[in-house]
Order: C-alpha cells, then structure tokens, then sequence
C-alpha cells in the first residue's frame, strides 16, 4: 500500500490541486488540518493548510464495502467547507478534537439539508502536470491510521457543485456556523465510533464512561477506545495499558529544548499558573549543565512581583534581572557570556489586546526564542480551551503544565492539545523550587488520564538536581 503523502498550501483549493496533481482523482483524502508556522528570526508567522492524502487501495477495500457516491460527497462536503472556512478564519480558530480521526456518514445519518438532491453534471478531466512534492512541513501532523476509513478526493465538478450548508448572515457570523457544522460532524463522527463500541465487550463501554468522567470529551475518548481490538479487553489492567498506549500516540509530540540554539525561553500563561517558579526551575537546572543564565521579569507593574523574583535571585544565586523595556531584554540577549535567557512575564488570560501587544513586542526583541504556555493542572475544559486559543496568536511552542499533584482528573488536558496540535515540554508536581521540572511525556500523561492520579514514572529534566541534604527551596512569596 502506497504511503499517505502531505500537501501543504496557503489554500484548501491549491492544496487539493496539488494532490491531483500528484497523486490523480481517485486519491482519497485522510485528513485535513489548518496549522500555523511560527516566524524565524523575529518575522511573522504564517497560515496554512495541510491535506493528507493517498492512492485507494483496491484489494483492502473493494468497491462493494465503498459508501456510494452520495454517501461521500455528502460526507466530503461537511468536511471540505469546514478546512476552507478554517484556513480563512482568524488564527484563534481551530480544528475541532474530531480532526484526528475520519469516518464516511450516511445520507441517513446527515442532517436534512445534507440530504438534499444534488445536480448531477458531466466530469471533467483532471489537469496533468509534472507531479509536484509536498513542500517541507513544519511540525508532523498526527500520524494516520492505514485502515482508516478515507474520505474520496472529489472530482473538479463535484467540488464546485451547490452545497446545502447553513448559509451566514449578517446577525449570525460565520464563526458561528462554523462551530455548528463542527459539533454536526463530531457528532456523526461520535456515533459511529459508539456504534462499534457497543459491538463489543461491555467493558469498553465501561472504559470510555470512565475516560469522560476524568475530563477527555466524548469524541476524543470514543475515538481512543474504538481503536482497541476486543481480543485486548479480556481483563482491565491489560484494557487500561491499551488504552494509554493508544491515547499516548494521539497527542502531538512532545517538545524537547535545544539550549544552544534557543537562546530566549518565554514563559507566558494565566496568572498564579507558577511561572515564576518554573523560570527558577528551569534556570537551576540549565546552570546545572554548565550553562551562565538569566532570569528576565517583565511583570514590573504587579504588586509585589519584582520583590518576589529578587527574593528568588538572592534565595537562589541566580542572575536575576527586571526589563522594563524590550530594549532592555535586547541588551541582556547581546551581552557576551550569556548563553540563556528565562523570560518570566505577566500573568493574564490572554483576551486583554494591551496585554498581548505588551507581550508581541517582548516576543520581537528576541529572534531565537520558544514560547512555553505555563497553565495549572487545575484549570479545567473551557478555561483551558480558552486560554490556549488566545495565546496561540503569538505562535505558541509547546505547554507546561503545574500543579500536576493538586488534581487527579487529566482528561482535560488531552483534547486541547490534540485540537490546538500543541505538544507539551515540561510538567512539575510541587511548588518546590528545588525539585526539577520533568521532561514531558505523552505516555505519562495518558497512565494519568486512566488511572486519575499523576503517574510517578515521569522523567526529570536534562541536568535534574537533587536538593542538599537538610535543605529545601520552598516557593518565595
């Protein structure tokens, strides 16, 4: 079976182009995905859109297990309006947590306007060209699953027939019916997958009843346990080990930090997330590794917060410095002997434009940075969602997640960075400034999903330390 092949373009419509192009008419699209490529050296970023696609596969599926034609341009017309109307929309918008998987609905299963007697006309043929290869991605998309049932690429006529989609007007915007057509389709896409459930062993209904209650959203946890085969559900403990390893590879990759070459490290987030701590954490274990770094406070004007990061300076030995200015950041990044800089900024969430202007212009003072979105554990679903989305302007690079031993639901945790395509970095679980971040790990976080309490397997940090004997660094302030 040939391998699925990434087209990425500016566009939905250049994007299928190129898959025609390629890979000819009869290709299949696995999925498709809006994502945002952070900017080098202090340029913007850019928007665009990746379609996964590849040859169909005669002899694994034959054509009397296909849907019909009008079972997959119903299905594809849902899918294909929501990618476009996803690529033009602000950047805050993202793909629903039903982006990782694909399922082929029904005309009974659609809504009514779906339903709908659609114009037959003639096919044209395909334009030829010299085939064309994905252009370099920027961050791997999910990886996709060879015997998921794909969406048929459509032909240059069924695409530019009528549609019967909610049409916009000028008291209900398209954001809106955006998010309708999303909750339809997760909707299908939930039942179906439930559809299988039922069909098996009692105890994977069990399974994700139990997966909800910790927090994961109904789409997410059907989709991780559909995936499990029945022969692996004869006991709970074998079930649970499936189900962590499989909802371990739908989360995005974690990240992993190259000091050398990110020189600027900026920790933003809500407030009271821990950011403070975390930049001191992480300072001591890069000093550890033999590398000379400041800590940066840009929250000046809060009462009390320039005195709180003095403390830790004097508490801690660390080289701590408050920047007023991005001019001043600019200084502190060129002076000599200074291999890294831990950015401790404001705490807000996100939604105040002063606030985020305040923060772009910090961000462009830096070229090689990496920006760490600092959340609780604690904080929960729609905060969460909330929160991510409105940092994700900036160009986020991954997650750090605090307080990992103040709660014993995670599922929460797993749809956001599934939707939002986000990996996580570090997690801590005390206010400890002596104990070391851990290095993310996926597998981690799903034996915490499952078994509602953080799994004590999770790795340290590079250059972890051990605090001396009789001594411990409690949070300052």
């Amino acid at each position: 079976m040939q391998q699925p092949k990434r087209f990425q373009a500016p566009t939905m419509a250049e994007a299928y182009d190129q898959v025609r192009r390629e890979l000819g008419d009869q290709a299949v699209i696995l999925s498709t995905r809006k994502a945002f490529a952070p900017g080098l050296f202090g340029q913007p970023g850019r928007q665009f859109v990746e379609v996964v696609a590849r040859v169909p596969n005669e002899s694994a599926t034959t054509r009397a297990e296909r849907p019909t034609l009008e079972q997959d341009e119903a299905a594809h017309d849902l899918v294909r309006a929501i990618a476009e109307a996803s690529a033009a929309a602000p950047l805050a918008a993202h793909e629903g947590p039903f982006a990782g998987f694909q399922a082929v609905a029904s005309p009974a299963d659609l809504p009514a306007p779906a339903r709908a007697t659609r114009k037959r006309t003639t096919k044209t043929a395909a334009p030829t060209g010299a085939p064309t290869g994905a252009p370099a991605s920027v961050r791997p998309a999910a990886d996709v699953r060879e015997d998921a049932t794909p969406l048929p690429m459509p032909s240059t006529a069924a695409a530019s027939g009528p549609v019967a989609l909610p049409v916009p007007s000028s008291e209900e915007p398209w954001s809106r019916q955006l998010d309708q057509m999303r909750s339809m389709l997760e909707t299908l896409v939930s039942d179906r997958l439930d559809q299988r459930i039922d069909g098996g062993p009692a105890v994977l209904r069990e399974m994700k009843e139990r997966l909800v209650r910790y927090g994961m959203t109904p789409a997410l946890a059907a989709s991780v346990v559909s995936d499990v085969d029945g022969s692996a559900a004869r006991d709970e403990q074998s079930l649970a080990a499936n189900v962590e390893r499989r909802l371990a590879a739908k989360l995005p990759p974690t990240v992993a930090m190259n000091p050398r070459r990110q020189r600027a490290v900026f920790l933003v987030g809500p407030g009271g997330a821990g950011k403070t701590t975390m930049a001191i954490r992480m300072a001591l274990d890069f000093q550890q590794q033999g590398l000379n770094v400041v800590v940066a406070g840009t929250d000046v004007n809060r009462a009390g917060a320039p005195q709180q990061l003095t403390a830790f300076g004097a508490v801690t030995g660390l080289d701590t410095r408050l920047c007023y200015a991005p001019g001043e950041l600019e200084e502190i990044l060129a002076e000599p002997g200074v291999d890294m800089v831990i950015i401790d900024t404001p705490g807000h969430n996100g939604l105040r434009r002063d606030r985020m202007a305040e923060l772009s212009s910090f961000l462009q003072a830096a070229r090689q940075r990496m920006v760490l979105l600092t959340v609780p554990a604690t904080m929960k679903g729609a905060d969460l969602a909330e929160v991510v989305s409105a940092y994700s302007a900036v160009g986020l690079d991954g997650m750090v997640v605090t307080r990992c031993d103040e709660t014993s639901h995670f599922g929460h945790l797993a749809p956001v960075l599934v939707e939002a395509a986000l990996g996580m970095a570090f997690t801590t679980r005390s206010d400890q400034v002596s104990d070391a971040p851990s290095a993310a790990d996926n597998l981690v976080l799903a034996e915490s999903i499952v078994r509602a309490q953080w799994s004590q397997s999770a790795p340290a940090a590079a250059g972890a330390r051990r605090a001396p004997a009789g001594r411990t660094l409690a949070k300052v302030g």
